[in-house]
């Protein structure tokens, strides 16, 4: 299910965009202005945002130019404006910026979800030709708050992530465990979209990284820094499903 962000301050507009949207199949995060809007998108990398021009804290304009500079253009969604108005001006400023189109109010909820069609399906095209370019690679990475600001974390070299009351724990491969001063269910949808998956309450797991599975009532996961992670009853047949040899 593919995850999009609709960041609109006034509340009837934003409620409405997600009830339309989560009817059409999308899961759907949203934020009431561009700073809740910044941190959604570094933290979820939705597959898409809807995002209204003229908000408080921070304005579409400036949001997507605050994004373009924290991630270098490496990690940006399709990036759709709602706006009651276009000037040229406007639409050279958007554009400029890296904005992939405009939708005015009042908007044509049919529109609307074309629209967004159109776009998500351009980038599974490019995914699917392999293109190269930083956008692109950049999905592959994960951001993850650290103590000196955001490192963007490739998925292949993460082993598992699992919660820590609050907060949770990132393994990688080169033997780090990053401490995120967040709720393991806040990375949840990112990790299971990029095949991860959830062998507990409390542990999701990326499948290459699992050594052997060790039977029992749920059974136990050897992995490839020799730690062991539960597996809960109701996850075994998935799991051995996945584990299976394909012929």
């Amino acid at each position: 299910m593919e995850q999009l962000l609709v960041i609109e301050d006034e509340k009837d507009i934003r409620e409405t965009l997600q009830d339309i949207l989560e009817l059409a199949g999308y899961k759907v995060l949203t934020a009431k202005n561009g700073k809740e809007g910044y941190d959604a998108i570094i933290f979820h990398q939705p597959a898409l945002v809807l995002c209204d021009v003229n908000m408080p804290e921070l304005n579409g304009f400036e949001l997507l130019g605050a994004i373009n500079q924290r991630l270098k253009n490496e990690n940006i969604p399709p990036f759709i404006f709602l706006t009651a108005k276009v000037e040229k001006q406007d639409i050279r400023t958007g554009m400029n910026l890296g904005a992939d189109d405009y939708i005015l109010k009042p908007y044509n909820h049919n529109e609307v979800l074309k629209i967004i069609r159109l776009r998500l399906d351009k980038r599974q095209k490019l995914l699917k030709v392999g293109n190269t370019s930083t956008a692109i690679k950049a999905f592959d990475k994960l951001a993850l708050p650290c103590d000196d600001g955001l490192e963007l974390v490739s998925f292949d070299k993460i082993i598992k992530c699992q919660a820590d009351r609050a907060y949770c724990n990132f393994y990688l491969s080169d033997n780090r465990k990053i401490l995120v001063s967040k709720p393991m269910k806040e990375f949840e949808q990112t990790l299971i979209n990029k095949h991860f998956l959830k062998v507990h309450k409390s542990t999701i797991v990326n499948i290459k990284f699992v050594e052997k599975f060790v039977r029992g009532k749920g059974g136990h996961l050897l992995m490839a820094d020799g730690s062991l992670v539960t597996v809960s009853v109701r996850k075994k047949e998935e799991l051995m499903t996945l584990l299976k040899p394909k012929n």
